[in-house]
């Protein structure tokens, strides 16, 4: 065994130090210098997109790093991000092909399909999700009702010390259930607690592993935490391919179903499928029906996560500047009042609110350098020469925390999205939702899902931390998305005399 692994080990080194040649430096952005196989991996540190705002005062806001094997663009201005994204972006739109995320996701599906492909698979999810009606009346009404579920289950605390990450997953995730599914689970259900649980595992691993996506050729061997990550997947993949199973079914017997993207995308793709002009596009989607089912996966996946994330960020920001708290709060009672639930054309009544909401997310910054992107065919930016294939990362973070756009950045103020009059500013600065055609498709869903649920909690609960706990560190841990540390808060009712 021992004799094996050293052969294993001697021809990685050969293959790593070939592939270290591949890009020559010809042209190429500056940036650091490494060493074989592992490049600049170990110097990163536990926060890469602080590592990454550090070098770009050395070596410009477009730099290139060796990652393991890897060739890595970052790009640390929103000027940069712009021209590459938008201006070029059919150069700077593909995902990675290989190792990890080829095991996870067969580059199939909205998330990691090849861009030419994504092209016409944007566009079917993108007409599913318009006649669905998301991030409209219909989706509001869904995300009201939500958020009766989730006030029952914060006054069912009775002002107890809680982690209250695992509820706000459960209302965030029920809307995307009610979308992608045509349902809504209780919070009790153990289906549903099943696939949060995978979903929160996932995104833990995949941080643990991402040493797999710079040295592709670890992803050969037989890595424990390699095979967990694939096979917690492949478990929600396999839940959604069940879930099109039974869309399926009901449709082919004619039997009545809830609307639902399941049923809207099998829908689209008939259509598709019936266009004489579709017949000849090489870059068709709609002859593989994996696509659906890893789709399905990524949209359940990121619509969870991220966005009850920023709900937990908000209510520890909310926690720590208690005058910020009741400045909302104020707001919300002399606009709406406190009986009925918010709508979100309450936003134009609610500027401090959507403020603060805006500086949660640009302060948390919850997913830094967004998803890496793969150059289709060499290019240029600014000058410098971009290599088929390396890959592309944004530094979202170094944007929200530059210096030169943010007065003091590293503090928490809603007032810098205000001007004299009390209307909103500056918003059009941020990059919360990424930009250019590869954007986020839900990104309208979350903004009303942040706004509603928020307010609604605002509306009826003042949010305290136990008086007995220490103080938790607004840092936050690097993953998938950037989470705050594990703490608790108290939820505490409002008394009659404030409403």
């Amino acid at each position: 065994m021992f004799e094996f692994l050293r052969v294993v080990l001697v021809l990685i080194i050969i293959l790593t130090t070939a592939l270290w040649h591949r890009y020559p430096r010809r042209n190429l952005p500056p940036g650091p210098s490494g060493l074989p196989l592992i490049g600049c991996l170990l110097r990163l540190g536990e926060r890469p997109h602080k590592k990454f705002k550090e070098w770009a005062k050395v070596y410009g806001d477009v730099f290139s790093v060796r990652l393991g094997t890897e060739l890595v663009v970052v790009l640390n201005s929103s000027r940069a991000i712009k021209e590459a994204f938008i201006k070029k972006s059919s150069m700077f739109s593909s995902r990675i092909q290989e190792g990890l995320f080829r095991q996870l996701f067969n580059g199939k599906g909205i998330l990691f399909a090849p861009w030419p492909t994504w092209k016409d698979l944007r566009k079917c999810c993108s007409n599913v999700f318009h006649e669905l009606g998301m991030a409209k009346n219909s989706t509001e009404l869904r995300i009201q009702e939500e958020s009766k579920h989730l006030v029952k289950s914060l006054r069912e605390l009775n002002g107890a010390p809680t982690d209250l990450s695992q509820v706000l997953m459960s209302a965030v995730s029920n809307i995307t259930c009610n979308l992608l599914f045509g349902k809504r689970f209780d919070y009790d259900d153990e289906v549903f607690k099943g696939l949060l649980e995978i979903t929160r595992q996932i995104a833990v691993n995949s941080q643990r592993s991402s040493i797999l996506t710079f040295i592709p050729l670890l992803c050969r061997l037989p890595l424990p935490l390699k095979t967990m990550l694939v096979a917690e997947t492949n478990r929600l993949v396999m839940f959604m391919e069940k879930a099109v199973a039974e869309h399926a079914e009901m449709i082919s017997q004619n039997k009545p179903i809830q609307e639902s993207f399941i049923g809207g995308y099998i829908s689209q793709v008939q259509n598709y499928k019936r266009n004489p002009f579709n017949m000849h596009n090489s870059s068709t989607f709609s002859e593989d029906p994996d696509h659906l089912k890893y789709s399905l996966t990524a949209l359940f996946g990121a619509g969870t996560d991220t966005t009850a994330t920023t709900l937990l960020w908000a209510l520890l920001y909310l926690c720590l500047n208690q005058d910020i708290q009741e400045n909302c709060f104020s707001e919300i009672k002399n606009a709406i009042g406190l009986e009925n639930a918010p709508c979100y054309a309450d936003k134009a009544k609610l500027p401090y609110v959507e403020a603060a909401l805006f500086e949660v997310q640009r302060i948390a910054s919850i997913v830094p350098l967004g998803i890496p992107r793969s150059m289709i065919e060499d290019s240029e930016l600014f000058g410098y020469n971009i290599p088929k294939e390396s890959l592309i990362m944004p530094n979202f973070w170094a944007v929200q925390m530059n210096e030169e756009q943010w007065e003091h950045p590293e503090k928490f103020d809603p007032a810098r999205f205000l001007d004299d009059s009390g209307r909103l500013v500056n918003s059009e600065r941020l990059m919360l939702f990424s930009v250019g055609p590869r954007d986020c498709l839900g990104s309208q869903l979350a903004k009303m899902e942040m706004f509603l649920f928020l307010t609604r909690l605002i509306q009826q609960f003042q949010f305290k931390l136990p008086d007995d706990d220490i103080i938790p560190s607004t840092e936050g841990h690097f993953g998938f998305v950037v989470a705050p540390e594990n703490f608790k808060i108290i939820a505490v009712e409002r008394a009659a005399d404030d409403k």
